[in-house]
């Protein structure tokens, strides 16, 4: 029996987020932005929500000046619901200021909110994350 159609937007949407770590992991914003919807919203920890050219320059910046190496990103849960998804991750990264450079290893958990394109495609339309203390809470 072939694949159904939650199980492909399932492996494409998977896809996404793992092109997503490794567009951070290469520093590459040219890489990253194709991944976002034109409405994306970031939320991250502690700060105020990024969006429009506030969000591609605050990642510009973020990719500029600090190097990451991803260690993992786990895929928790994906559900689709016509035209939206929710994906639930777990991801641990070591990160690198250039202004500092001690590395710090972080855990986040969070939240993808992505839209299915015209086109049919899946692209990040909003994200939330937070710190963890490991990548098992």
């Amino acid at each position: 029996m072939g694949e159904n159609r939650v199980e492909s937007d399932v492996r494409e949407i998977t896809a996404v987020i793992d092109e997503e770590a490794a567009a951070i992991a290469a520093g590459d914003l040219a890489r990253y932005l194709p991944l976002l919807a034109d409405e994306a919203v970031f939320m991250p920890p502690n700060s105020p929500e990024r969006k429009g050219e506030e969000l591609r320059r605050w990642l510009g910046e973020f990719l500029h000046n600090v190097a990451v190496e991803v260690h993992s990103m786990q895929h928790v849960e994906t559900q689709v619901v016509g035209n939206l998804a929710l994906h639930a991750f777990r991801c641990s990264w070591t990160a690198t200021a250039k202004s500092d450079p001690k590395p710090a290893l972080l855990h986040f958990k969070g939240l993808h909110v992505l839209r299915r394109q015209p086109n049919c495609s899946w692209k990040i339309a909003r994200e939330i994350w937070n710190l963890s203390p490991s990548t098992q809470d």
